[in-house]
């Protein structure tokens, strides 16, 4: 037999004695190597069959054919051309939707993207109901056992008192059909009370928190309305829900103002040890030279943490890329998601909240379905570039945001390219590191 090594693989060194290979088109495939094991991959190059490589690197028949078949479990080798890519489901088994619940904010952010923001008006008690109701109409059609709900805006904790009846009836509901629904609020964390933590506690609500640097790198950004800075506040409430053990994650929106802060801000997120999210502003330009710079900086605080005992794997993601669990496009929209606006109209991105030339339909649409509305909506998820269908990372970065893609791809290519192997070499330290601790390597 000859084995073939997929065309997505990476391998790279650790060290002098170790490697780590990952097929970046097959989910969870990242593997630590020694050195024999790395001299056995490096010598499949397609042509040479088993028992020349048997021979030529001095390998027993049995163990060679066993590491072999270890490694085609995720198809790092295999013994034909079949190769396999992420795929999309023919129907969705659950929905993500984006609630755009107000257009009131208490910050003015710089780069804000809502277009109404600021204007009168959040969702109100008819519509919730009526978003309810086509909740329970999908769900007993579809057979849907999950849906996610990320309460944005504006600010969603303006809203906070509107929606504390409806989400426990909306849960109750959803439950009795055996689906299961849970809530995120999408917050500058400006605002949190007592009522709001209890609250949250109770029924299980995560937090996606913006933060953009510590101090008055944060503050250039991320300003109050009346001017002043909005960091202390938040630093505050972050360690309020962690010290209630409510989940969180961090968003840092990278940009021009908070670049050179970004690996204090590294070095805070990783004591505080909640997950974080570093995503490059969209719709404007970025110094490229000071991102690779400061973003380099900001891995290698990450590599010491690693050695402390720092979980890498499960506290960091850049952008919207998807190292381990690989996907067929960015996001939900288009396939099992989108964004409701304030007046229930479902359009394809929050990005699109109150944008009235973009098409979209109505969650007060009586012959639709939501599974029907999204798939009859707006489609930008496969405009892809033909470079993107030849890239061994296509299935990590899916040509990253529909809405911002450039001539088919994702602004931030390059900066990928440089930067995916880097990630993966840092969940590799991780590996490396828990198997020496428990004494297997």
């Amino acid at each position: 037999m000859t084995p073939i090594q997929s065309p997505h693989l990476l391998l790279r060194p650790l060290d002098e004695e170790h490697f780590y290979v990952v097929n970046c088109a097959y989910p969870n495939s990242l593997r630590i190597l020694t050195k024999p094991q790395y001299n056995i991959l490096s010598a499949i190059d397609g042509q040479t069959d088993t028992t020349e490589i048997s021979n030529r690197l001095s390998v027993r028949p049995d163990r060679l054919d066993a590491y072999l078949k270890m490694l085609s479990a995720t198809e790092i080798v295999r013994f034909d051309t079949d190769f396999s890519l992420p795929q999309k489901p023919e129907v969705p088994k659950s929905l993500n939707f984006w609630i755009h619940t107000t257009n009131r904010c208490n910050l003015s952010c710089s780069y804000c993207y809502i277009s109404t923001l600021h204007t009168p008006g959040g969702m109100s008690k008819e519509t919730k109901q009526q978003l309810l109701r086509k909740l329970i109409e999908t769900v007993t059609k579809r057979g849907i056992r999950y849906i996610k709900f990320r309460l944005a805006g504006g600010e969603p904790l303006t809203q906070f008192k509107s929606w504390k009846s409806f989400i426990p009836q909306a849960k109750e509901a959803l439950k009795a059909l055996g689906c299961k629904l849970d809530i995120a609020f999408i917050t500058n964390l400006t605002i949190l009370t007592d009522e709001i933590i209890a609250f949250s506690k109770e029924h299980n609500i995560s937090y996606g928190v913006s933060l953009d640097g510590l101090g008055q790198t944060n503050d250039a950004s991320r300003k109050l309305r009346n001017g002043g800075g909005s960091f202390e506040k938040v630093h505050q409430n972050i360690r309020a829900l962690v010290s209630h053990g409510l989940p969180l994650s961090v968003n840092t929106v990278v940009n021009n103002l908070n670049l050179e802060g970004l690996p204090d801000l590294t070095r805070y997120l990783v004591a505080l040890d909640v997950p974080f999210r570093y995503s490059i502003v969209k719709g404007e330009a970025i110094d490229a030279e000071k991102l690779e710079k400061y973003l380099s900086e900001s891995y290698t605080i990450m590599e010491k943490a690693i050695q402390t005992g720092w979980s890498f794997s499960s506290r960091h993601q850049f952008c919207d890329l998807k190292l381990n669990e690989l996907g067929f496009q960015t996001c939900a929209s288009g396939f099992s998601g989108g964004a409701i606006y304030i007046d229930g109209t479902l359009n394809y991105c929050h990005v699109h909240a109150g944008d009235a030339s973009q098409p979209a339909h109505s969650i007060f649409e009586d012959d639709l379905d939501l599974v029907d509305m999204i798939q009859q909506g707006s489609h930008y998820e496969d405009i892809k570039s033909k470079d993107c269908s030849l890239c061994k990372y296509k299935s990590v970065c899916t040509s990253g945001c529909p809405i911002y893609r450039v001539n088919g791809k994702d602004p931030q290519c390059s900066l990928y390219h440089t930067f995916i192997p880097r990630i993966y070499e840092l969940q590799a330290r991780e590996r490396l590191k828990l198997l020496r601790d428990y004494g297997m390597m």
